[in-house]
Protein backbone atom coordinates (compact mmCIF):
# COMPACT_ATOMS: atom_id res chain seq x y z
CA UNK A 1 0.00 0.00 0.00
CA UNK A 2 1.47 3.39 -0.98
CA UNK A 3 2.25 5.82 1.81
CA UNK A 4 2.04 9.56 1.28
CA UNK A 5 5.44 11.16 2.05
CA UNK A 6 5.83 13.99 4.53
CA UNK A 7 6.02 17.54 3.16
CA UNK A 8 9.52 18.85 2.41
CA UNK A 9 10.88 22.42 2.46
CA UNK A 10 13.67 23.04 -0.09
CA UNK A 11 16.08 26.00 0.14
CA UNK A 12 18.86 27.08 -2.23
CA UNK A 13 21.90 28.34 -0.32
CA UNK A 14 23.15 30.30 -3.36
CA UNK A 15 20.11 32.42 -4.37
CA UNK A 16 17.80 31.79 -1.36
CA UNK A 17 15.01 30.31 -3.48
CA UNK A 18 12.70 28.20 -1.35
CA UNK A 19 9.63 26.06 -1.81
CA UNK A 20 7.56 23.78 0.39
CA UNK A 21 5.96 20.80 -1.34
CA UNK A 22 3.38 18.38 0.02
CA UNK A 23 3.20 15.41 -2.37
CA UNK A 24 -0.27 13.98 -2.90
CA UNK A 25 1.06 10.46 -3.49
CA UNK A 26 4.22 8.38 -3.34
CA UNK A 27 4.99 9.23 -7.00
CA UNK A 28 7.43 12.18 -7.00
CA UNK A 29 7.96 14.26 -10.13
CA UNK A 30 11.28 16.09 -10.45
CA UNK A 31 10.71 19.84 -10.72
CA UNK A 32 7.21 19.61 -9.31
CA UNK A 33 7.35 17.92 -5.90
CA UNK A 34 11.02 16.88 -5.79
CA UNK A 35 14.07 19.03 -6.53
CA UNK A 36 17.70 17.97 -7.06
CA UNK A 37 18.91 21.39 -8.25
CA UNK A 38 17.61 24.92 -7.83
CA UNK A 39 15.17 25.78 -10.65
CA UNK A 40 16.14 29.46 -10.39
CA UNK A 41 19.97 29.35 -10.51
CA UNK A 42 20.87 25.66 -11.05
CA UNK A 43 22.84 25.35 -7.79
CA UNK A 44 23.16 21.88 -6.26
CA UNK A 45 22.73 20.44 -3.73
CA UNK A 46 19.68 22.01 -2.12
CA UNK A 47 19.13 22.11 1.61
CA UNK A 48 15.94 20.28 2.54
CA UNK A 49 13.96 19.68 5.70
CA UNK A 50 11.11 17.21 6.25
CA UNK A 51 8.06 18.84 7.85
CA UNK A 52 5.05 17.52 9.71
CA UNK A 53 1.66 17.72 7.97
CA UNK A 54 0.38 20.28 10.52
CA UNK A 55 3.32 22.61 9.80
CA UNK A 56 2.54 22.48 6.09
CA UNK A 57 -1.11 23.31 6.75
CA UNK A 58 -0.02 26.46 8.59
CA UNK A 59 2.40 27.44 5.79
CA UNK A 60 -0.30 26.95 3.16
CA UNK A 61 -2.70 29.13 5.18
CA UNK A 62 -0.09 31.91 5.44
CA UNK A 63 0.64 31.72 1.69
CA UNK A 64 -3.08 31.91 0.89
CA UNK A 65 -3.51 34.94 3.15
CA UNK A 66 -0.49 36.68 1.57
CA UNK A 67 -1.92 36.11 -1.92
CA UNK A 68 -5.34 37.33 -0.82
CA UNK A 69 -3.91 40.49 0.78
CA UNK A 70 -1.89 41.36 -2.36
CA UNK A 71 -5.08 41.67 -4.43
Amino acid sequence: MPIRPHPVHYTCLACHWSKTVAPASDVLLTGFDHFDVCPKCGHAPLEFKTLSHSTTDIIQLINTLEKWLKR
